[in-house]
């Protein structure tokens, strides 16, 4: 039978062990809360019950607190800016850069040459304000059509449209060359021209009281066939 001097050596070496464990116990339970009557985890709040007499609580999310996350969104930075496992894949396919050129506008700044004739349009156009396909356009003309000319530049018919307004059209659009086969005599000297107006180039010339084969008529201009087989424009006031 133990004596009291053993009975109480026995009860502090029972407390101080109690003591020491207690402390343990609270952390361990902190750490990995038990379940049970009495304990439920509440979404975003603290644990329900008490374990060594300190309530428990969920952690903080991500974002709060002194120990926050920050996210930085990768939006054209530099690859260099992030480690090497944050950086995104390159995508393989290109972007494609298509050049559109836009159409030249033609722009004639010679001189109106006054003709006459009533021409057919060879194909579909647009009646310009100016002798410029920059310009306004008044109408659209059709080939099939024709049209009363009166005038002639470089590249445009100055023409008189139904509605009474003065207009051009692109000589390409008017059927201005008219098919013939005669024989004319000239009646003074003449440059053969590449195209039926005055400021066309130079091809040859012609002498008065010489015969020329007319091979067509362009306005105010006859196409002709020269005995080498070059063909070129001359004025018709030149011919008898």
């Amino acid at each position: 039978m133990a004596t009291r001097s053993e009975l109480t050596v026995m009860t502090l070496a029972v407390a101080c062990t109690i003591a020491i464990a207690t402390p343990a116990f609270a952390q361990t339970g902190a750490e990995y809360p038990r379940t049970g009557p009495g304990i439920s985890t509440v979404p975003g709040g603290g644990m329900g019950g008490s374990i060594g007499g300190g309530s428990l609580s969920a952690p903080r999310p991500s974002g709060s607190g002194s120990t926050s996350t920050t996210e930085i969104p990768y939006d054209g930075a530099p690859d260099s800016d992030l480690p090497p496992s944050a950086r995104p894949a390159h995508s393989s396919s290109h972007r494609h850069t298509t050049k559109r050129h836009a159409k030249k506008a033609t722009v004639d700044t010679s001189a109106i040459e006054p003709a006459q004739g009533h021409v057919k349009l060879a194909k579909d156009s647009w009646a310009y304000e100016r002798p410029s396909t920059s310009s306004h356009q008044i109408e659209p003309v059709h080939a099939g059509k024709f049209v009363n000319v009166m005038g002639t530049s470089r590249y445009f018919a100055q023409v008189k449209l139904k509605s009474g307004e003065i207009a051009y059209i692109p000589l390409s659009a008017v059927q201005i060359l008219m098919p013939t086969d005669k024989m004319f005599l000239l009646t003074r000297d003449a440059n053969v021209l590449t195209a039926p107006t005055h400021g066309a180039a130079k091809l040859a010339e012609v002498h008065k009281g010489h015969d020329v084969h007319a091979v067509g008529i362009a306005l105010n201009y006859m196409k002709i066939r020269m005995k080498d087989g070059l063909e070129g424009y001359i004025p018709i006031g030149a011919l008898q």
